[in-house]
C-alpha cells in the first residue's frame, strides 16, 4: 500500500477517535477559533459559513455586552436575514435553467439516472460559498450514483507536483464525525470511531472525486470562498438587526409618568380604570408621556450601508434584489447593472465545463471497473444563455429579429414560452404546423 494511503488512514483514525463538531456559539470563540492555523481552522470556517448559508445563524449572534449565557438565551428579540444564501444564489445563475448535454449512451444514462442539473446548482453554490466542493463516484445496484461533499467534511492530501490534484481524500461522514472514508488511487476503506472497519483495493486508478474550484487554485489545494467575508459580515448584520429590535421593544414606543398619585391607591392602567390624585396647594400632578432617545434611525441607517456595502464588495447590483419593479428601465440599463453577474456566467461556464469532463471521465473509469467496458465519455455542454429583464416591446423586437434572420425558429419560441406543454421540438414543430393549417375564424 502507497504512503498516501497510511497517511490518509492516519488523519482518519485521529478525526474519528476525537471528532470535531464546530459549533462555536460566540463572536469570541469565533474569533479565537479561526485566528488558529492548519486543518481545524480551515474546517471551522467552512462549517460556519455552511452554517449560515442553511440559516442556522442564531446560533452564532454575537451577546450583548456584559450579557450572560443565560441572559443571551433569554432575550426574547433576536432576529436575522440571511444575507449568505441570498447572496450566493443570486450569483449561482450558471445551471438554473436546464443544460443540453451531448454524451454516449451510456454516460447519458447515467445523467437520466442522476438529477444532475440539480446537482450541478447545489455544487455551483457550495463552490461558491467555501471554495472547494466535490462529487464521488460511486456504484450501486448496477448504476452510478452521483454524491456531493461539501468542504467542511472532506480532508485531502494533494500532490506534491500537482497541488490542485489529489492523491488521497478522507471524507468525512455527516453526524458527530465518527465515520470517515479513506481513498485513494488504489485502496479504500472505512474507518469508525478510531478503528478500521473493512478496507480493500478498489482498481480505480484515480480518487473516485471530482473537485471543482471557486477560483484557480495557485498555492494549495483549498482555495477561499465567497463564504468567509460573507458569513462573518451576515453575522455582524445580524447583531447590528437584534439590537434594533431589541431597541425598538425596550425603548421605542413612549413611557407613561404618573405624577404625584395617591398613594393609598393602587395604581391599575386600563380601558375605564382612572388614576386618582390627591394634592395640595400647588404640586403638580397628571399623566404624561415621555419618549425616550432611542437611536432607531441611526441604527437603521447602519443597517442600509452595511447591506450596499456588502452587496457592493460582492458585486452584486442591488437591481436584482429589489421588489419593486423598474418601469422605465430600458433595457441597455439593465443590461449595464447585471454586467457583473454576466461576466461571473462567463468564467463560471469554463470552470464548469472542466469539472464535468472531469465528472464524466471519473464515471467512465468506475464503469470500466464495475461492468467491464468503458464508455465513451466525450460530452458537450451548452449553457443556455441568460435571460435578461425586458420590456414587451423589446422582447417582441428581439424575437422578430431571430426569426427574420433564421436564429430561432417559431415552434422553439413556443417551447420557450411554455416549457411545460411541450416535451420536445418536435412536439412544438407539430403543434406550430396544426396552429398554421386550421382557418382563421
Amino acid at each position: 500500500m502507497t504512503d498516501a494511503y497510511h497517511e490518509a488512514l492516519a488523519l482518519a483514525i485521529e478525526h474519528t477517535a476525537r471528532p470535531r463538531v464546530f459549533q462555536p456559539r460566540t463572536g469570541d470563540e469565533l474569533f479565537a477559533l479561526f485566528t488558529g492555523s492548519g486543518e481545524s481552522r480551515r474546517m471551522a470556517e467552512s462549517r460556519f459559513a455552511f452554517d449560515m448559508y442553511c440559516g442556522d445563524q442564531l446560533r452564532y449572534l454575537t451577546r450583548l455586552p456584559n450579557e450572560s449565557p443565560l441572559e443571551f438565551q433569554r432575550r426574547p428579540h433576536k432576529q436575522f436575514l440571511n444575507l449568505t444564501r441570498v447572496v450566493i444564489d443570486v450569483l449561482s445563475q450558471l445551471y438554473r435553467r436546464p443544460v443540453t448535454r451531448h454524451a454516449g449512451e451510456r454516460i447519458a444514462r447515467v445523467h437520466a439516472f442522476n438529477p444532475v442539473d440539480r446537482l450541478m446548482l447545489g455544487v455551483d453554490r457550495l463552490a461558491r460559498l467555501q471554495g472547494v466542493c466535490a462529487v464521488c463516484v460511486s456504484y450501486e445496484d448496477n448504476e452510478v450514483r452521483y454524491w456531493p461533499w461539501p468542504a467542511h467534511r472532506l480532508i485531502v492530501l494533494p500532490d506534491e507536483m500537482r497541488p490542485d490534484q489529489p492523491r488521497g481524500v478522507v471524507a468525512i461522514a455527516a453526524g458527530d464525525g465518527s465515520l470517515a472514508h479513506v481513498w485513494t488511487p488504489g485502496h479504500f476503506s472505512t474507518v469508525a470511531g478510531g478503528r478500521v472497519v473493512r478496507e480493500h483495493a478498489h482498481g480505480y486508478g484515480r480518487v473516485p472525486f471530482a473537485f471543482v474550484h471557486d477560483r484557480l487554485p495557485v498555492d494549495g489545494f483549498w482555495v477561499e470562498g465567497r463564504g468567509r467575508s460573507l458569513a462573518w459580515a451576515n453575522n455582524e448584520f445580524n447583531a447590528k438587526l437584534s439590537e434594533l429590535a431589541h431597541t425598538v421593544a425596550m425603548q421605542g414606543f413612549g413611557v407613561m409618568e404618573i405624577v404625584n398619585p395617591d398613594p393609598a391607591q393602587d395604581i391599575t392602567v386600563g380601558p375605564a380604570r382612572a388614576i386618582r390624585f390627591t394634592v395640595n396647594g400647588n404640586e403638580p400632578f397628571g399623566v404624561n408621556f415621555k419618549a425616550p432617545g432611542a437611536p432607531i434611525r441611526e441604527l437603521i441607517d447602519d443597517l442600509e450601508f452595511l447591506l450596499r456595502t456588502l452587496l457592493k464588495t460582492q458585486r452584486v447590483p442591488e437591481s436584482l434584489l429589489s421588489v419593486q419593479p423598474l418601469s422605465n428601465a430600458s433595457g441597455v440599463s439593465i443590461l449595464a447593472q447585471q454586467t457583473p453577474v454576466l461576466e461571473d456566467r462567463i468564467e463560471r461556464q469554463q470552470v464548469f465545463r472542466a469539472f464535468e469532463h472531469d465528472l464524466a471521465q471519473a464515471t467512465r473509469t468506475v464503469l470500466a471497473v464495475h461492468e467491464g467496458y468503458q464508455p465513451e465519455a466525450t460530452l458537450h455542454v451548452d449553457y443556455p444563455e441568460p435571460e435578461l429583464e425586458q420590456s414587451v416591446a423589446e422582447r417582441i423586437a428581439a424575437d422578430e429579429f431571430k426569426l427574420r434572420h433564421g436564429l430561432v425558429m417559431p415552434w422553439e419560441l413556443m417551447q420557450r414560452d411554455d416549457p411545460d406543454r411541450f416535451e420536445s421540438p418536435e412536439q412544438a414543430r407539430q403543434q406550430w404546423m396544426k396552429n398554421k393549417s386550421e382557418p382563421v375564424a
